[in-house]
This record gives C-alpha cells, sequence and structure tokens, in this order.
C-alpha cells in the first residue's frame, strides 16, 4: 500500500486534503478513520460527503445512532454511509445494524456506497478490509494542525487523480489565500478565476520583487539560448 502523511497547518488545510481523497474515491470504496477523541475524524469525514455532493449540513457523529446515511444528488443514485463504531463491542452487534445492506459478507461495501467507518478497530474481525479499503489516521500536531497518515491499496495508483493526491499536498493559493486540493485542476490556484488574476499580474507587470533584477535574471528568464 503506498502511505503518505500530511501535516495540515489548518482545519481548513486538513479540509483541502479530505476533498482530494474525495475526488479518487469510487463508490464500493471504504474508508477506515482512526486515531484519538476530537482528532478530526467526523470533521473530514464531512469534508469528503461535501466533496461528493453530500449537504455538509446533514453531517454529524453518529455516536449514539451509529449508522448515518447522506444521499448523494442525482442521478448517480450513490450515497455516503458514515459509520461511528465507537459504543460498538465488536461484530455482533452489526447484525443489528442492517450490516448487509451496506457490505456484501466479504466486507466489501457495495457499489453504490462510499462508506466512512470511525472507530473501525471496534468492529474486531468484521472490519471491512481488502483493495477498496483506504486506512486514514489522525493525530493532533498542535492546536488546530493535524498530522494525517493515508495508507492507499496499490490497485488504485491507476485511478483518476490518485497520482496528484500521492504527489502534491494541499497548498494556499497565491491570489485568494484559500487552501487549494492537491487534485484541483487548477492547482495550485483555488479556481479559474484565482488562477487567470495570477495570469494577469503577469501580462500587466503587477509581480513586484524584493529586489532589483540582475543579468543573471535576465538569462535564467531567456532560457538555453
Amino acid at each position: 500500500m503506498p502511505s503518505i502523511t500530511r501535516v495540515c497547518p489548518t482545519p481548513e488545510a486538513t479540509a483541502a486534503l479530505a476533498r482530494g481523497l474525495a475526488d479518487v474515491l469510487m463508490p464500493g470504496d471504504t474508508v477506515l478513520l482512526t486515531g484519538p477523541l476530537g482528532a478530526g475524524k467526523t470533521f473530514f469525514t464531512r469534508a469528503v460527503a461535501e466533496a461528493r455532493g453530500a449537504d455538509p449540513r446533514l453531517v454529524s457523529s453518529p455516536t449514539f445512532v451509529v449508522v448515518n446515511q447522506y444521499p448523494l444528488p442525482a442521478p448517480s443514485g450513490a450515497q455516503i454511509i458514515h459509520i461511528d463504531a465507537y459504543r460498538l463491542t465488536g461484530g455482533d452487534d452489526l447484525d443489528a445494524l442492517g450490516w448487509d445492506r451496506f457490505f456484501d459478507p466479504a466486507g466489501r461495501a457495495h457499489d453504490h456506497i462510499v462508506a466512512l467507518i470511525e472507530w473501525p478497530d471496534r468492529l474486531g474481525e468484521a472490519a471491512p478490509s481488502g483493495d477498496r479499503v483506504v486506512k486514514i489516521r489522525l493525530d493532533p500536531a498542535g492546536p488546530a494542525s493535524r498530522k494525517v497518515t493515508i495508507e492507499l491499496p496499490e490497485s488504485w495508483s491507476a485511478r483518476a487523480n490518485a497520482a496528484h493526491f500521492i504527489e502534491r499536498e494541499p497548498t494556499l493559493c497565491r491570489t485568494t489565500g484559500r487552501w487549494v486540493s492537491p487534485t484541483a485542476a487548477t492547482y495550485p490556484f483555488f479556481d479559474e478565476r484565482a488562477r487567470l488574476a495570477d495570469l494577469n499580474k503577469w501580462f500587466t507587470g503587477a509581480y513586484t520583487v524584493s529586489r532589483e533584477i540582475t543579468p543573471d535574471d535576465d538569462a535564467a528568464s531567456a532560457g538555453p539560448q
């Protein structure tokens, strides 16, 4: 499994990383989220669900109801399944939840579902595994920053946006100051408007530098002779 680690300095950076993951996910995938209480597992889930088209106002921690379902816009017919297994004592509790409505006997999510599971260790041997499962661990790295470790299946390397998600980090757009997803089509800009605004600065000479231009700078900008 390819493993990547990102240190996100703000919640907005963490959300940008989650949006990048959402761009790689496909129906039938499962995301397992681990980390201490308050690490941001539900926050990460909300960002993924919103990026997939779910209403973020509906996304909350299902600690007491265990399972929340978030429909996605038509015509996909897909839905986000959000499971918080914190209060479960093992796989024996799953039948009462209607587990077979979400997963097949091998533990793979059904083809119309993207499943996100908090505290998957509480599921014991029933925890999903295999080539459709992503493992994510969130750990506090400061008051607002998070260390996010992500393990992706090898088979995902051929997916659209997977290479960008693995190779790029969330970055601040220098035009808008907003965090940009690693899979954004306009990376490192937040959107096309921000990219065009930056391009316009070059055309109009609005960019400034903190020192005088030297002959070496002119030569470098001209490229090979």
